[in-house]
């Protein structure tokens, strides 16, 4: 005879006590950070060019050199914000200490996201924590971004604070007061002032709230368009035209390049955070990879559990976060790391809902206890040996990376050698003078060349010959120079026509030419 299945007959979670829950967080977060740390104090580094930009615009913009307005800034404005205490401390004691500042800082939030992650799937227990944090905190990609200055993971920060305030008593969006709808929303709009792609997991949001909340949704959304617009309104106020051109037209309706847009199955290698690395999957296996992903994930949805409100949210942002990263006109190995909170996470809480739903059968096999702390001991050995060895790889690793894909200081110490302080000098790559210390100029009216690819994206992303008005706009950039330090002789970022080309030979020569650094100075007036 059938009955009625009750609620007591359903598999629960796990409850954590809130000081092992917190023991926990706390835990992956020193891991993290103790790792990341480490991890800048081997020779070289990665992810350059991005770096320079920032740092460089954060001292530009303490000085009263704005974005928009006196340079070209293709991201919204958030991150210039953010990096306000390091502009102070290049001013102070020089651009490459304020590096420095700013690599230690991005150490920081990069653990304090795997933290964060492991604290919002708490309610699914301690598999979930361990799995979550330690995954997103020992996943290559960020040890990438954890050392350099990149805005994922700042923008990831926002987004993991307001689900954490959004799902901090996580009954399905059941309980939410206005301010808690107000404060998660503030936080999105702050995401998003760092990078617009917070748009992806606030879209994820609302559609949660949207199944309970209907009519509420608008206080959300309402608070996320006052965070992202109340600190974005001065810059848009005193550069409108460069403003909306410089954000949204270039971030979100630029054609792509087909050298910046690789296949759907290369992103997809990309989105496993461990492309170029050693370990790196080829295509083939990317897609077995998340295959099984798909596959354990519909096995952990195909029942209902409780307290599934993150779980809904962490499916849904992945799936927009994946899907738009995939369509997106161009693409980069750090992308990957926006998504990896999301991915990480729906594994985590995959594996989790099955445990539950699988514990009722488990309970009954009888073994022994001295079986049961066998297994436990050898769990946590492998998982010790196995962070060690990630530890370990992945910081030898990015020692080789950096020759080649980054920056190397050997190759700079000629910028400090053959230009004087204080001279006024154009970068192709800014992150040269920044590391240098030789970005600050004392000669009045010096160019701020911050961004020169962002340029590039403005003007069209090399998918036309240059305007006749953007090669007169270096021209006037060299003729207001001293020093020009080029990565390469002709770099693909400057408009080298032939009128440019011809000028340039004429009142440049060159000084120095090693491995990816050239520098010349301008010819003396007779």
């Amino acid at each position: 005879m059938n009955r009625r299945r009750s609620s007591e007959d359903e598999p629960t979670p796990v409850r954590l006590p809130s000081l092992t829950s917190l023991a926990i967080t706390i835990g992956v977060g020193l891991l993290a950070f103790g790792v990341y740390l480490w991890q800048l104090t081997v020779p070289g580094f990665v992810a350059a060019y991005d770096s320079g930009v920032y740092v460089a615009a954060s001292i530009h913009f303490v000085t009263g050199v704005l974005p928009y307005k006196d340079f070209t800034f293709v991201n919204p404005p958030g991150i210039v914000l953010l990096m306000v205490p390091v502009g102070v401390i290049s001013r102070i004691f020089g651009s490459h200490d304020g590096f420095i500042a700013a690599r230690v800082l991005s150490s920081f939030v990069t653990a304090l996201n795997a933290g964060l992650l492991a604290w919002i799937v708490r309610r699914r227990g301690r598999l979930a924590m361990v799995v979550a944090g330690v995954g997103l905190a020992l996943l290559p990609i960020a040890f990438f971004v954890s050392s350099a200055l990149k805005l994922d993971p700042y923008c990831v920060c926002f987004v993991l604070l307001g689900v954490s305030v959004m799902y901090y008593h996580d009954q399905g969006l059941g309980q939410l007061s206005t301010r808690r709808l107000v404060l998660g929303g503030l936080l999105f709009g702050l995401a998003a002032v760092v990078k617009l792609w917070a748009f992806f997991p606030f879209l994820a949001l609302v559609i949660c709230l949207m199944v309970r909340h209907r009519r509420r949704v608008i206080v959300f959304a309402a608070a996320a368009a006052g965070g992202f617009v109340v600190p974005a309104l001065p810059f848009f106020v005193l550069a409108p035209r460069s403003f909306i051109s410089q954000i949204f037209t270039v971030q979100l309706f630029q054609k792509a390049n087909p050298g910046d847009s690789p296949s759907v199955i290369w992103r997809l290698t990309d989105l496993t955070g461990f492309l170029r690395t050693s370990v790196s999957p080829t295509g083939a296996e990317a897609v077995v990879a998340f295959s099984v992903l798909l596959l354990v994930v519909a096995i952990a949805f195909a029942r209902r559990v409780e307290h599934e409100g993150v779980d809904a949210f962490l499916l849904i942002a992945a799936a927009i976060t994946v899907c738009g990263l995939l369509a997106a006109p161009a693409s980069a190995t750090y992308y990957g790391y926006f998504a990896a909170p999301f991915l990480v996470g729906v594994l985590a809480v995959s594996l989790a809902r099955i445990g539950e739903l699988t514990r009722g059968v488990v309970v009954h096999v009888r073994v022994s206890s001295f079986i049961r702390r066998l297994v436990f001991s050898l769990l946590v050995a492998s998982g010790s040996l196995f962070i060690f060895a990630l530890t370990l790889y992945t910081t030898t690793f990015y020692t080789r990376y950096a020759q080649f894909f980054g920056l190397y200081s050997p190759y700079l110490a000629p910028v400090n050698e053959v230009i004087p302080p204080g001279s006024c000098v154009v970068y192709d790559y800014v992150i040269d003078g920044v590391d240098s210390n030789r970005l600050q100029s004392s000669v009045p009216n010096c160019p701020s060349v911050v961004d020169p690819y962002g340029m590039w994206q403005e003007w069209g992303n090399h998918l036309k010959p240059p305007a006749p008005t953007f090669v007169a706009e270096w021209r006037s950039y060299f003729q207001s120079a001293q020093y020009v330090v080029l990565s390469f002789p002709h770099t693909p970022y400057i408009p080298w026509n032939k009128s440019l080309t011809l000028w340039f030979a004429k009142n440049y020569h060159l000084i120095h030419a090693s491995d990816h650094v050239f520098i010349y100075a301008k010819v003396a007036s007779d």
